[in-house]
């Protein structure tokens, strides 16, 4: 029995060292992973702040559970910069539609800098920016899953962890 549980202890203790890898979420400082968990550093880290923030956070939870569909840009389904081109539409600010051309004319967030409704690009097919979705807070962004379609995610997940490529801000 003793036995039994010292090996569950181990193995937890593993999984949670093998959730803070070597490598920086974000070529910054914003996010630090502490105790498995990653989360915003600074107080910009946080969810909405303000009524454009909040509006598009209604935005974001409406669309959650959405099907992913490749060039999708509808409730019946969408891909990624689809969605975050749609969530930035219903508050009045218009984004160009690719992944890639959104993290060309997005802003670059200083070091430390990321908060509510930044723009997290991904390279995930080796070639470069191949994904976004949109910082919520608190070490949390959402996107269009291609196999869960518009879900929640931790950034402290490795397969996002070890594929963020920068942080763009269309916000003011």
């Amino acid at each position: 029995m003793r036995s039994a549980g010292r090996t569950i202890l181990t193995v937890l203790a593993l999984m949670l060292a093998a959730s803070c890898g070597p490598s920086p979420v974000y070529r910054g400082s914003g996010i630090s992973c502490a105790g498995g968990r990653w989360s915003g550093t600074m107080s910009s880290g946080g969810g909405p702040r303000t009524s454009t923030d909040n509006r598009m956070m209604d935005e974001i939870e409406s669309w959650m559970g959405t099907p992913y569909q490749y060039g999708g840009e509808s409730r019946s389904g969408v891909d990624c910069s689809g969605f975050t081109q749609a969530v930035y539409r219903s508050v009045s600010i218009e984004i160009p539609r690719t992944a890639s051309q959104q993290a060309e004319y997005a802003r670059e967030v200083d070091t430390g800098g990321i908060r509510f409704g930044d723009l997290v690009f991904f390279n995930t097919e080796g070639s470069g920016i191949s994904h976004v979705g949109i910082y919520i807070g608190n070490g949390f962004f959402a996107h269009a899953s291609s196999s869960r379609g518009v879900v929640r995610e931790s950034l402290s997940k490795e397969y996002y962890a070890s594929r963020i490529v920068s942080v763009g801000r269309y916000l003011e």
